[in-house]
């Protein structure tokens, strides 16, 4: 009960105001009602073991009375001002734990930077372990310098490749999509990441990247663009943070190299790079799971917001939701688990999810395989929409309408997710906890 009316009372200010008012109210009626200080009760209390000896010699039962009375009446307006102190101490211990937790996170997750920022926050993984694994994109090579300067094509140079040799990209006509739109207003992303209670004393196997805010020019206009990925990783501590960290690079790596090397500006360009980042992220975990001899996987959801269109892939459990305060909010992915597909087919109710003995069996993951279905889906974007990338830490811990009613109660993204983290906490717990909200202007 009390930690609901905490989650409140992070949410609404109105409902600090009332609180602390109430308590002020409370300690002055307590004060009233029991004369001051000090208190009448104790006064009463020590008057009577003063006058019991005497009492006691001439009557014990008059004697008894009094005192038992005085005692009584101590011991009651006691606890009243114990329980009103204790609820005054959690408040103040509540307010300082907020407050350190806040500048951590703060000092930990956010690197600001005036155009082109990459904040993470994953596992410490040696940048020498990962290099052997993340494939590399063939960029164009520079030719040797000729004796005398000549001016090169830029249609000579070749092309990056957005997918994996074995699944080559579309060759469909694109349609360029419109720029009419050429302000750059920067996002306000705010990311929240914790190991949780169960599993505090290992490592969160989570990675988070977010790079915003990118900004570069596309046939002389300024093209802004925002990636955001969450990724849980499986299959034990270690290689589970291996493989949610290989991901996240591989994501990065490919998405970034493709927007800014790349010479089309179209929804098919832009999504078969995404899920191309993904395929090779897939490949990246798979062969070296069996290079080590080990099964290691990862989750992962992706968001890459260009101008205001957002595209978004998705394999297994983690989330993209969209909140939009005339519709609430939204989930955008689908989870690749068994009880959605329980759900899917009429056998449990949405709600039989979060107490399923097999809630979390899950039937695609990255690095099970070569080959590897991405889940895409295309969204267009209104101002002040909210997009929501989150683990399974958060979603099975707080339900749907709780992360609505937070999400709803303020503009501050970064708080937000310590709203979102702490809820989680409350909930159980349970598993590592990973969340990006970014704020449309």
């Amino acid at each position: 009960m009390f930690a609901e009316f905490l989650t409140m009372y992070d949410i609404h200010r109105w409902l600090r105001y009332v609180t602390w008012i109430g308590i002020a109210c409370l300690a002055a009626f307590f004060l009233f009602a029991d004369g001051g200080l000090p208190p009448w009760s104790w006064l009463l209390l020590i008057r009577a073991c003063q006058l019991f000896p005497a009492l006691w010699a001439t009557d014990r039962m008059s004697a008894a009375m009094p005192l038992g009375n005085a005692f009584l009446w101590s011991v009651l307006w006691g606890v009243l001002w114990y329980v009103l102190m204790r609820g005054c101490l959690a408040l103040f211990q509540h307010h300082k734990q907020r407050s350190l937790q806040l500048s951590q996170q703060m000092a930990a997750t956010w690197l600001p930077s005036p155009q082109l920022s990459l904040a993470t926050s994953s596992p410490q993984v040696t940048t020498d372990t990962l290099s052997m694994t993340v494939p590399r994109l063939r960029l164009p090579q520079r030719t040797p310098t000729p004796p005398l300067p000549t001016r090169r094509d830029p249609d000579d140079l070749a092309e990056i490749p957005t997918r994996p040799t074995h699944e080559p990209r579309p060759t469909t006509p694109l349609v360029a999509a419109s720029l009419d739109n050429p302000r750059v207003q920067p996002l306000r992303i705010g990311v929240g990441w914790h190991t949780g209670l169960t599993r505090s004393a290992a490592p969160n196997e989570d990675s988070v990247v977010v790079v915003f805010q990118g900004t570069y020019t596309f046939q002389s206009q300024l093209l802004p663009f925002s990636l955001c990925v969450v990724a849980d990783g499986m299959g034990g501590h270690e290689n589970g943070q291996l493989a949610s960290q290989i991901a996240m690079q591989t994501m990065s790596h490919t998405v970034l190299q493709n927007i800014i090397m790349g010479r089309e500006f179209s929804d098919e360009f832009f999504m078969d790079m995404l899920v191309g980042g993904v395929n090779w992220a897939n490949l990246a975990i798979y062969h070296r799971g069996q290079a080590d001899g080990v099964d290691m996987g990862t989750t992962l959801t992706a968001a890459l917001i260009i101008n205001m269109r957002a595209y978004i892939v998705n394999v297994g459990d983690s989330r993209t939701y969209l909140f939009r305060d005339s519709a609430g909010l939204i989930q955008i992915t689908r989870d690749h688990s068994l009880v959605a597909s329980l759900v899917a087919f009429g056998e449990i109710t949405p709600d039989e999810i979060y107490t399923h003995p097999d809630r979390s069996k899950i039937y695609r993951s990255l690095g099970q395989g070569d080959e590897l279905h991405v889940d895409s889906f295309m969204i267009d974007l209104q101002a002040h929409d909210r997009l929501v990338l989150c683990s399974d830490g958060l979603w099975e811990m707080v339900r749907d309408p709780a992360i609505e009613r937070i999400v709803r109660s303020g503009d501050n993204p970064h708080a937000l997710c310590e709203r979102l983290v702490q809820t989680a906490l409350r909930g159980g717990g349970a598993d590592n906890i990973s969340i990006v909200i970014a704020h449309l202007p």
